[in-house]
């Protein structure tokens, strides 16, 4: 028994390898007064490899063997890829009961294979003074796939089927949101509803595209038709229609930070390209010790352009994470899920922004380059404005703040709110350079500073006092007028901490002041 069941799988296999022929539309159904007579052309095609000499009925079995009559088209030879024609005759002896008919007939080709099955199904029903008759492919529904923007198309079959004539009116009453509707009276577009006048027993064949937009949907539409002679005289016909999955061009790049210094809010971007118009709508996974929100949640994107949605983070703990991008097109298809991963860190890192005076990077540089080793970036505006590159430094290094060097005449206001808006900021500003360096200096300079650089307002002898107050890692002083009283009160600070000599570089800087250092206690002396 074992080896009659494995005998017999290999040869069906081969009977269904073999299977040659093919039908457009496997089954028929239609409507009928006793009496009448209608015709319909069922179209065979060898869809095999090798050519077909011969096609063969069977008569058709069940209720229906008497209402249908096959005639094959004759051919010699049916070659690969061709088709043939069969005309089918449907009609109702003028006795007949009214009632539904089924019966199906196999076709057979000369080859080994399995016969093919068309159905039929004929309804008769009574003459009455209105009706209509309505099919869709030649039956009551059909399915179809197309891809997303593009028509399924279907041929729909419409008949008077009353005693009188009457206008009969076909109409998709309930279309899908986004999905569209075309109806075709031979090559014209018509609206609908569409109003057809048939004389008694007359048909019409009209076309109809359906087109859906989203990748994967799957609806079943609803076509009616209904006699205006007696609109309770309708009939309903569907339509199922699969759109094919849309493979897309999809790229998405998540721009942020690989460090970020806890507690200070970072910006951080997601780009998106598709290759079709589209709303992208975004949801931030993010853990709880990481606060995410973005700017927007929605992308807007097109065949042209890519999207950007930024967002705003901040970590409020150190350690690694991870935050991921749920994305959905407008139709809630989920796109891939985009992860970014980032180390969150502790810092009193800080970065000072300054003019592009000579004299305030002077004061700047001197302590990032002295004092604090080079571990101190300095940003100098140019034209008075942060330049992209600058913003992105700011954004990109693990600050924990930014220092402004300098008033609202060396650094505006509007910068100010610009960095403002991406990290905490702290402004040193004095009435003029001087009050500002000595402000600087006792704010920035390490406890146990015991020398400071001083020189008035020259370019060139500041110049050099910065070389010298770098080598020796000393604070530098630009001070070519009094002390204010600001001034006073930040040197007697750093006497206070250790300060003990001053080192006067040049002739420009005030007498007054170097008399107050003396009447503090430093020593002066004199090095350039």
């Amino acid at each position: 028994m074992k080896l009659i069941s494995l005998l017999a799988i290999p040869l069906l296999l081969v009977a269904v390898s073999a299977a040659e022929l093919a039908a457009e539309i496997d089954r028929f159904e239609v409507e009928l007064h006793p009496g009448e007579i209608t015709e319909r052309t069922l179209i065979l095609k060898n869809s095999g490899n090798q050519p077909i000499f011969g096609i063969t009925t069977m008569p058709v079995a069940g209720k229906a063997k008497e209402l249908v009559l096959m005639e094959i088209s004759k051919f010699e030879i049916l070659a690969p890829g061709e088709e043939v024609k069969v005309k089918i005759k449907f009609s109702t002896p003028p006795e007949i009961s009214p009632g539904t008919y089924p019966g199906f007939a196999y076709f057979f080709d000369d080859a080994s294979s399995l016969p093919l099955l068309v159905e039929f199904e004929v309804a008769v029903i009574e003459e009455e003074s209105y009706g209509v008759s309505l099919s869709i492919d030649d039956a009551r529904s059909s399915s179809a796939t197309a891809d997303p923007d593009e028509p399924a198309e279907f041929e729909i079959f419409v008949r008077n089927a009353g005693r009188f004539k009457d206008v009969i009116s076909l109409d998709v009453p309930h279309l899908p949101p986004r999905w569209t509707a075309t109806l075709f009276d031979g090559t014209e577009t018509v609206e609908m509803p569409y109003n057809l006048t048939l004389s008694s027993g007359v048909s019409r064949v009209l076309g109809l595209e359906i087109v859906g937009e989203r990748p994967g949907d799957t609806r079943t539409i609803g076509i009616q038709a209904t006699s205006l002679g007696d609109p309770l005289k309708n009939a309903t016909v569907t339509a199922m229609i699969e759109l094919n999955q849309e493979v897309r061009q999809y790229e998405a790049i998540v721009d942020l930070p690989a460090v970020v210094v806890t507690n200070r809010t970072h910006i951080g971007s997601i780009g998106i390209k598709l290759n079709v118009d589209e709303r992208i709508s975004i949801q931030v996974v993010a853990p709880p010790e990481v606060l995410v929100m973005p700017k927007s949640q929605v992308i807007s994107v097109g065949e042209e352009k890519s999207g950007i949605g930024e967002f705003t983070l901040l970590a409020t703990k150190p350690g690694r994470y991870r935050i991921e991008f749920l994305l959905h097109d407008s139709y809630n298809i989920p796109l891939p899920t985009e992860r970014a991963e980032f180390l969150a860190v502790e810092s009193a890192r800080f970065a000072i922004v300054t003019g592009e005076g000579l004299l305030y990077r002077a004061i700047a540089l001197a302590y990032a380059e002295g004092l604090a080793n080079d571990t101190v970036p300095v940003i100098t505006l140019r034209g008075g404005d942060l330049s992209e590159d600058d913003l992105q430094l700011l954004e990109e290094l693990p600050l924990a703040k930014v220092v402004i060097l300098g008033n609202e005449s060396v650094v505006s206001s509007e910068v100010e709110r610009t960095i403002s808006g991406m990290m905490p900021t702290e402004r040193i500003a004095g009435d003029e350079i001087c009050e500002t360096s000595w402000l600087f200096a006792s704010a920035f300079s390490p406890a146990g500073t015991e020398a400071v650089v001083i020189a008035g307002a020259d370019e060139m002898e500041a110049f050099a006092a910065y070389e010298e107050a770098k080598r020796i890692g000393a604070p530098l002083i630009i001070c070519g007028t009094p002390l204010t009283e600001a001034s006073a009160a930040a040197l007697e600070e750093m006497v206070s901490s250790g300060l003990a000599r001053a080192l006067i570089w040049g002739t420009g800087a005030d007498t007054a002041t170097i008399e107050a250092l003396r009447g503090a206690g430093l020593t002066i002396e004199e090095v350039g």
